[in-house]
């Protein structure tokens, strides 16, 4: 099971919307398994799913659910990412993964980076899952459409790619390292706004601009029209995939 995190800087800009509707387009041709791993559980909520695997794996095994079959192509696992993380052995999640090894795509959204508690053990769960001496650390850069915070962004992102292939990769015991921006997505974009993208394309070149929409504010996300633009998206994750 392949798998691509959902990934940004700051709060607020869009990883659970991007990850509700690409999720959705995607499971119309591959078998999707959707992590929400966000810290509001977002998806979770949209999906109904009032229970979560740190719950599960700490208090007696709860009896509350935390994932839900939405249908034969997508399932989403609520995480319920906290700092209980801590108490739980990575092999156990690993072995929550390989019940859902029959699906062709793993989607995590992430809390913004530097609020992700969870990262280390549950990168290294997926890596124990997997059983292999690689790390291949493929995300969708969701950037914010503001100049300065974009650039902040960037920065910090390099920062985070040298955290991957370096400390976290040695950590994890992994040998081989790959760090790939398979897009990056500028959500809630204005034209209006003057955004120099130039240094996006120092990370990918396969950029996509998702404009501002009111009415997503206020809106629950399953009664929202899929933004056109998820399908440039899902067309760079299927080159993805068909590439491995």
């Amino acid at each position: 099971m392949e798998r691509i995190d959902i990934a940004s800087v700051k709060g607020g800009v869009g990883k659970s919307f991007i990850a509700y509707f690409l999720s959705k387009t995607l499971a119309a041709s591959h078998k999707i398994l959707l992590i929400d791993k966000d810290l509001t559980s977002t998806l979770s909520r949209v999906y109904n799913i009032k229970g979560n695997l740190l719950s599960y794996l700490t208090v007696g095994q709860s009896s509350l659910a935390y994932f839900k079959e939405v249908d034969s192509g997508l399932t989403v696992v609520n995480v319920g990412c906290s700092r209980k993380i801590k108490n739980v052995e990575p092999k156990k999640i690993a072995d929550i993964y390989s019940g859902f090894s029959d699906h062709d795509l793993m989607i995590v959204d992430n809390p913004s980076i530097p609020s992700d508690v969870c990262l280390d053990t549950e990168l290294q769960a997926y890596y124990t899952y997997l059983n292999e001496k690689r790390l291949d650390y493929n995300l969708i850069l969701i950037l914010p459409p503001n100049q300065l915070l974009l650039d902040e962004s960037l920065a910090f992102m390099q920062l985070f790619k040298d955290y991957i292939k370096n400390e976290l990769s040695i950590s994890l015991g992994n040998d081989l390292v790959n760090f790939d921006v398979i897009s990056s997505v500028i959500n809630m974009y204005n034209p209006r706004e003057r955004i120099d993208i130039s240094k996006i394309k120092d990370l990918t070149s396969k950029i996509v601009k998702i404009p501002f929409k009111k009415e997503a504010i206020y809106t629950p996300f399953n009664q929202l029209n899929t933004p056109m633009e998820i399908s440039e998206l899902a067309k760079y994750v299927l080159e993805y995939l068909e590439s491995r």
